[in-house]
C-alpha cells in the first residue's frame, strides 16, 4: 500500500553544543530560517535568532535550566505563531499565548505569526475616528486618532501607566478591544494594573499580555509582537483596537541583552545597531485600515521612560521619531501637584486634531496660549511685588484652568463632562469661586448634569458641535452647579 506523502512531516535534527544564559548554540539544522521555531525537548521551545560560521543561534523561550548540552533539537519548519481569537478577551496570557491567570486553556480560533511586516499603504485609509482617552487634558489639547501611534514619555512614577489604563477604562461600551502589554514591570505592578481594570469592569474587553521582570528575557522581547498579532486578529474583522505597551524601554533592554549574548557588536549606549528597525517594525503595524482589509483600526500607546527628563536619550528619541506624537510627563509639574503631570510645551499630536470633536476643538482652541501666558506671568509675579489688573486676570484664569483640568487617578471623564468644564473655563463662569469651591464644582458637574438635565452629556457627545440650544442648556447647568458649590 503506497504511503500518502502529504502525511509525512520531515524534521531536521540538531544538537545543543553550548548554552549561554538564554542563547543556545545548535549544530545541524542546515535549512532553518530566521524566526523559525525549534523544539528543544522537555516542553521548551526556541526561536532562531541568527547564525555563525557552523551553528545556529537559538533564543530559548522557557527555562534554560531544563536543557543540557548534547540534547537533540528538532526543527518545526514554521515561523513563531501564537493562538488568537475571541476567547482571549478577559484573559491574561504570556508572550507565547499560554494562559497565566490560572484559568482554562485558551480555545484559539487560529494561530497567527508574531513577526510580520506592517500593512502596506494600499491596505490603509486616513484616520477618521477620535479615541477618547478619558483624560481631560489629552482629549482637549493633545487629541489622539484611532490608528495613531502616540508615545507616553517621562521619568519614573509620573503617571504614564495611569494614563494608559485610563484610556483602556474609557473604551467601555465603545466597541473597542483593548490589549495591555506588560513588559519588564514588577509582578506587583502588573497585579495593581489588572486589579484596576477589574474594578472598573474593563477586563471583559481587554487582553493582558504579561512578561514581567522575572519572565525569561526572550519572552520580554516577544511580548509586544505577540500583543500586536492579537490586535490584528480583531482589526482585520472590523474592530477598533487599542494596545498599550508598558513599557518599550524595558523591551529595548531585553533586546539589548539578547543581542549582546548573540555576540552582536554594540553601538550607542550598548544597544545593537538594529534596535531602531526592531521597534519601528512593531510600531508600523498600527493604522486605520480600509474596508477591503477589515475596516478596523489599531491604536498604539507606547510608554517610554526617560532619565531625569532627558528627552534626547537614544531610545526615547528613537521612539519619538517613529510615533505620530508624544505626551511628555514632567517631574517638576508632578511636584507642583498637577495631575496628570503633562508638559504642554513639549507634548503634541500630529494627526489627532483632524478627528477631534468640533465642540472640544472650539472650546480648547485658546487653552495652549492661555497656559503659556499663565506660566510666564506666574514666573514674573514671583520676582516682583505687584501685578497689573490684566496680569491678575491672567493668573486667576490660569489657576482656574489648573483646578478644572485636574483629574484623579483612574477616574476618566467623558466627552460631555470635558466639554462642560471647557465651556465653564472659556466663558469664565466659575472665576468668582475660590479654589475649594472650584474643586467641588469640578467633582460634582457630571453628576449634577445627569440629574438636572438627563441626556445632556450623551447629546453633547453624540452631536459633537457647540449648537445654540446645547449652549443654553450647558450654561444653565454650569450656573446651577456653580451656585450650589458657592453655597456649600
Amino acid at each position: 500500500m503506497p504511503i500518502p506523502l502529504f502525511r509525512i512531516k520531515v524534521r531536521e535534527k540538531g544538537q545543543i553544543r553550548d548554552i549561554r544564559e538564554i542563547i543556545a548554540r545548535v549544530d545541524g539544522l542546515p535549512s532553518c530560517l530566521n524566526g523559525q521555531i525549534v523544539d528543544m525537548g522537555d516542553g521548551v521551545q526556541g526561536i532562531v535568532m541568527g547564525f555563525d560560521h557552523d551553528s545556529v543561534l537559538v533564543l530559548i523561550l522557557g527555562d534554560p535550566a531544563r536543557l543540557r548540552m548534547g540534547r537533540d533539537v528538532a526543527s518545526i519548519s514554521e515561523p513563531f505563531k501564537i493562538p488568537v481569537g475571541e476567547a482571549l478577551l478577559g484573559r491574561m496570557v504570556d508572550a507565547l499565548g499560554r494562559p497565566c491567570d490560572g484559568g482554562e486553556p485558551v480555545a484559539a480560533e487560529e494561530q497567527a505569526p508574531a513577526f510580520r511586516g506592517s500593512p502596506p499603504l494600499t491596505h490603509r485609509r486616513p484616520a477618521d475616528g477620535f479615541l477618547v482617552t478619558g483624560s481631560k487634558m489629552v482629549d482637549a489639547l493633545i487629541p489622539i486618532a484611532k490608528g495613531q501611534r502616540q508615545l507616553l514619555l517621562g521619568d519614573r512614577l509620573t503617571g504614564k501607566t495611569v494614563l494608559g489604563l485610563d484610556a483602556i477604562i474609557s473604551q467601555r461600551d465603545r466597541n473597542c478591544v483593548c490589549i495591555y502589554c506588560c513588559v519588564g514591570k514588577s509582578v506587583s505592578g502588573l497585579e495593581k494594573a489588572v486589579a484596576m481594570l477589574h474594578q472598573n469592569k474593563a477586563l471583559p474587553y481587554t487582553v493582558v499580555v504579561a512578561a514581567t521582570d522575572n519572565a525569561p528575557v526572550g519572552e520580554q522581547y516577544m511580548a509586544p509582537f505577540s500583543a500586536a498579532s492579537i490586535g490584528e486578529f480583531f482589526a482585520v474583522r472590523g474592530r477598533d483596537v487599542l494596545v498599550v505597551f508598558d513599557d518599550l524601554t524595558k523591551h529595548a533592554w531585553a533586546y539589548r541583552e539578547v543581542s549582546l549574548l548573540l555576540d552582536r557588536p554594540p553601538g550607542r549606549e550598548a544597544y545593537p545597531g538594529d534596535i531602531f528597525y526592531v521597534q519601528v517594525q512593531l510600531m508600523e503595524r498600527a493604522g486605520r485600515f480600509n474596508e477591503q482589509h477589515g475596516g478596523g483600526s489599531m491604536t498604539f500607546l507606547g510608554v517610554a521612560e526617560t532619565l531625569q527628563g532627558d528627552l534626547t536619550g537614544y531610545i526615547p528619541s528613537n521612539l519619538a521619531s517613529m510615533c505620530d506624537g508624544q505626551i511628555v510627563f514632567s517631574t517638576s509639574v508632578f511636584a507642583e501637584g498637577v495631575r496628570p503631570a503633562i508638559d504642554f510645551g513639549l507634548s503634541l499630536s500630529i494627526i489627532g486634531g483632524r478627528v477631534q470633536p468640533p465642540i472640544l476643538r472650539e472650546l480648547a482652541s485658546g487653552l495652549r496660549a492661555d497656559y503659556a501666558r499663565y506660566t510666564e506671568v506666574l514666573r514674573l509675579s514671583r520676582l516682583s511685588s505687584g501685578v497689573s489688573d490684566e496680569s491678575r486676570h491672567t493668573l486667576d484664569k490660569g489657576n482656574t484652568m489648573m483646578v478644572l483640568l485636574q483629574q484623579a487617578q483612574n477616574q476618566p471623564a467623558g466627552i460631555g463632562e470635558t466639554a462642560l468644564l471647557l465651556y465653564a473655563l472659556d466663558r469664565e463662569l466659575v472665576m468668582q469661586l475660590n479654589p475649594a469651591q472650584q474643586k467641588a464644582f469640578r467633582k460634582s458637574i457630571a453628576g449634577h448634569a445627569a440629574q438636572s438635565d438627563p441626556g445632556l452629556l450623551e447629546e453633547v457627545e453624540a452631536r459633537g458641535k457647540l449648537l445654540p440650544e446645547l449652549e443654553k442648556r450647558m450654561e444653565r447647568v454650569i450656573q446651577e452647579c456653580a451656585a450650589a458649590a458657592e453655597e456649600a
